[in-house]
């Protein structure tokens, strides 16, 4: 009578914990599922419904930019500055005309969702950080539907993180970047690469947008050819301006 009471009791007791394990692990589906819910949740069309600024940074110089919907089609893009100076009328309207395809109204959230997932290898999420606050997870970059098999292959070279939010569960950021020299061909050497995309909502209760970006890449192929760019573009100064006319 012991026996069978200790062994029902060691089988309880086991039987517990393993259910206290698989509560505290998040399967590996559950992180796809996640990231997933976490990419549908980001609004790529915001400039439909909101006014901003726009700070950019580059090899080209130092812009800052304004972008309204309730103007007429062709003013909708307004730069403030140039390099810390008042631009001249030529430099507006090129301005103006480089960033008029951002606000035509042909934007896809679905596109935009599926060219984010598309990104990530599928199986390859792993949980690297919990906290009370968000997921870190990392993941093997990918391009499906590059057929460069060559960049495809360095991608898959790099390393990927992603930021998940507990509170609303929106990506804070995705991160690709090489923690070592590539050699994607012989003679070429790939030193830098970096794409980091950051993501948070306008307001409390507003839609959740991309808030910065910012690109690098190094790279030398044999003796000819050198490619050093840094590139930098974050949103601010949100204004709700209704539907786009």
């Amino acid at each position: 009578m012991h026996n069978t009471f200790f062994r029902k009791g060691l089988i309880a007791a086991v039987a517990m914990f393993v259910t206290s394990i698989a509560c505290a692990q998040t399967p590996q589906d559950s992180y796809e599922a996640l990231f997933q819910s976490a990419i549908k949740a980001i609004s790529w069309d915001f400039h439909e419904d909101w006014a901003f600024t726009v700070t950019s940074s580059g090899n080209d110089g130092d812009r800052v930019g304004r972008f309204d919907p309730r103007q007429p089609e062709h003013e909708r893009w307004t730069l403030l500055t140039i390099d810390g100076r008042a631009p001249t009328d030529e430099e507006s309207a090129e301005y103006a005309e480089n960033n008029h395809h951002f606000g035509d109204g042909d934007s896809d959230d679905d596109d935009s969702d599926d060219n984010a997932i598309d990104m990530v290898e599928p199986g390859t999420l792993r949980l690297v950080e919990e906290t009370d606050d968000y997921w870190l997870l990392s993941f093997v970059p990918t391009d499906e539907d590059n057929e460069d098999d060559v960049g495809r292959k360095v991608l898959e070279s790099m390393q990927g993180t992603v930021k998940i939010i507990k509170d609303g569960e929106y990506l804070a950021y995705i991160d690709i970047h090489n923690e070592k020299l590539i050699r994607p061909k012989v003679g070429v050497k790939m030193k830098k690469f970096l794409m980091h995309m950051s993501f948070g909502p306008i307001a409390d209760d507003g839609p959740v947008v991309m808030r910065s970006m910012d690109f690098a890449i190094k790279l030398s192929a044999f003796v000819l050819v050198r490619v050093n760019e840094a590139e930098s573009v974050a949103f601010s100064d949100f204004e709700y301006a209704g539907s786009a006319l």
